[in-house]
C-alpha cells in the first residue's frame, strides 16, 4: 500500500470515528459502559477487522474508497430515511444544487422523498406541483431518474435531477403496487405554489381538503370556517399532506383546539422551539374527522395530533399518561394482554376528533448540514417534534382510530367504492357527538 493510500485509509477511518461519535447508537453504548474506552473503540475495531478481512480475502481486489462510501451510506440509512452522507467529491454538486434552489428561476419538482430499501420513495407529490401533475403518487418507488438507476443516488441528487429552470423536463420510472407495476412519468417544470384548502359537500357532509401547510393555509382555512355553524362536525382531509411549515400548521390547529401548548421541536444541539395556541384563536367547536394516509407527514402530523389530543383533554383524559402507555406497548415493554389503543382515549366513541385512514409517515424532524474535516458533509437529523403530551412524531407516525385498508383492483378493473377512505370518514362523522364540547 502506498503512503498516499495509507493516509487516505487512516483519514477515512478517522472520519468514521467522527460519525460514530455523532450517531446516537454509539452514544447509547457509551452510557452503558460509562468510563470504559471499550465502549468507544470496540465498534471501530470491529469495522477495521472486517475491512482488513475483505481486502485480504475477497475473491477480487477491492478498493477502500467504495467500501467506506458504502459503510457511511449504510450507517446514515440505518438512522432514519432522511439522513445522508455527502462524500467530498460530490460537494461541488451538492453546493451547486443548494445555490440553484435559492435562485428565483429555479423550479422544484414538488416531491417529498424518503429512502426505503435503498431506493428513493415518494412520501407525497405536493398537490399543484409538477410531480403531482405528472401522476406521481404517494408510496411510488423511484427506480430510475432520467434513465439512471436511483439505487445509488442520494435524495438530494434525485431532487437536483428533477428540479431546474422552467420549461425543462425530467423523467422517473416508478414502481407501485397498482397495475401496471412500472410506469415512466414525465415531469414538466412549471411555476407553482402549494394549493390552499378547499371545501365541498359530499353526501351532505362538509369535507375540507388541506393539501399542504404552505403560507396562507391558516388564513384560508379560517375563511372557510367563518360562515359555518361552529358546532357542526366536519371532515378534514389531510391525505398526501407532508409539505409546509410547522408554524403554519400550529396556526391552523389553533382554529380547532383550546388554548395551551401544541408541541415542541427539541434536540441535543439546537434551541428548543415551543408552539402553543392562544386564547381567542379557536373558531370551531364541533366534531372532526381527520382523514390521513401514508402520505401524511411532518406539519400535518403535528396538526392532527394536536386536534386529537385537545379533544381527549377536554374529556378529562390524562393524555400524557395515555401516550406513555401507548408508546410502551409499541416498544413491547408492557406484558398485559389488553389490546393497544390507537388514540389517547380509552373509549374512542366519546372522542370528538377521530383519525381515519392509514398510519401516517412519521417525519417529525428537522435537519442540518454538518461540514466534515474530510471535505464532505453530513445531512443529519438534529431535532424531533413532540406533541404537547410528549408523543414523538418520528419514526412512528400516528395510528388511526379507524383503520382503512387499500383494496387494489386487478388490471382493467375498477374499485367498487371509488374512495373507501372518504366513505369511511363520512360514516364516522355521522357518528360523532353533536354540539360543542361538554354538550350531552
Amino acid at each position: 500500500m502506498t503512503k498516499s493510500r495509507l493516509a487516505s485509509l487512516l483519514g477515512s477511518l478517522a472520519l468514521l470515528g467522527t460519525l460514530f461519535v455523532v450517531l446516537p447508537g454509539l452514544g447509547a453504548d457509551e452510557k452503558k459502559e460509562a468510563g470504559s474506552k471499550d465502549g468507544l473503540y470496540r465498534p471501530l475495531g470491529l469495522f477495521t477487522e472486517v475491512l482488513s478481512l475483505v481486502r485480504g480475502n475477497y475473491v477480487e481486489k477491492v478498493e477502500v474508497k467504495p467500501l467506506l462510501a458504502g459503510a457511511f451510506s449504510g450507517m446514515t440509512e440505518a438512522m432514519d430515511p432522511f439522513t445522508e452522507y455527502v462524500p467530498p467529491e460530490k460537494m461541488p454538486a451538492f453546493e451547486a444544487a443548494r445555490v440553484s434552489r435559492e435562485k428565483g428561476d429555479h423550479v422544484e419538482s414538488g416531491l417529498v422523498l424518503a429512502r426505503r430499501a435503498g431506493y428513493p420513495v415518494v412520501v407525497t407529490a405536493v398537490p399543484g406541483s409538477p410531480a403531482a401533475a405528472a401522476g406521481v403518487r404517494t408510496d411510488d418507488l423511484l427506480e430510475k431518474v432520467n434513465g439512471v438507476s436511483a439505487r445509488n443516488l442520494s435524495l438530494w441528487e434525485v431532487e437536483a435531477a428533477l428540479s431546474g429552470k422552467p420549461g425543462g423536463k425530467a423523467s422517473v420510472l416508478v414502481v407501485r403496487e397498482a397495475k401496471p407495476r412500472r410506469q415512466t412519468l414525465d415531469i414538466v417544470r412549471t411555476s407553482w405554489k402549494p394549493a390552499l384548502p378547499a371545501a365541498e359537500r359530499v353526501s351532505g357532509e362538509l369535507v375540507v381538503t388541506i393539501p399542504a401547510f404552505g403560507a396562507g393555509t391558516a388564513g384560508s382555512l379560517a375563511g372557510i370556517l367563518a360562515p359555518l355553524d361552529p358546532t357542526k362536525s366536519i371532515v378534514l382531509d389531510l391525505r398526501g399532506n407532508a409539505f409546509g411549515s410547522w408554524d403554519e400548521a400550529v396556526r391552523a390547529a389553533a382554529l380547532f383546539v383550546p388554548a395551551g401548548p401544541v408541541g415542541e421541536l427539541k434536540g441535543r444541539k439546537i434551541q428548543t422551539t415551543s408552539w402553543k395556541a392562544e386564547a381567542g384563536q379557536r373558531v370551531h367547536l364541533g366534531g372532526l374527522v381527520l382523514l390521513v394516509d401514508s402520505g401524511t407527514g411532518g406539519p400535518a402530523e403535528l396538526f392532527a395530533a394536536a386536534l386529537r389530543e385537545g379533544a381527549a383533554k377536554e374529556l378529562g383524559i390524562d393524555v400524557p399518561a395515555a401516550v406513555r402507555r401507548e408508546e410502551a406497548r409499541a416498544e413491547n415493554r408492557l406484558e398485559d394482554e389488553a389490546p393497544p389503543t390507537p388514540g389517547p382515549a380509552l373509549d374512542k366513541k366519546k372522542l370528538r376528533v377521530r383519525v381515519v385512514g392509514e398510519p401516517t409517515f412519521g417525519m417529525g424532524i428537522t435537519q442540518e448540514v454538518v461540514r466534515l474535516a474530510s471535505g464532505g458533509a453530513l445531512k443529519i437529523t438534529v431535532g424531533k417534534v413532540r406533541t404537547a403530551a410528549g408523543r414523538s412524531l418520528s419514526p412512528r407516525g400516528l395510528e388511526p382510530d379507524d383503520r382503512v385498508f387499500h383494496v387494489l383492483p386487478e388490471e382493467g378493473e375498477e374499485l367498487k367504492t371509488p374512495d373507501p377512505f372518504l366513505a369511511r370518514a363520512l360514516k364516522v362523522v355521522a357518528e360523532l357527538p353533536a354540539g360543542p364540547p361538554g354538550a350531552s
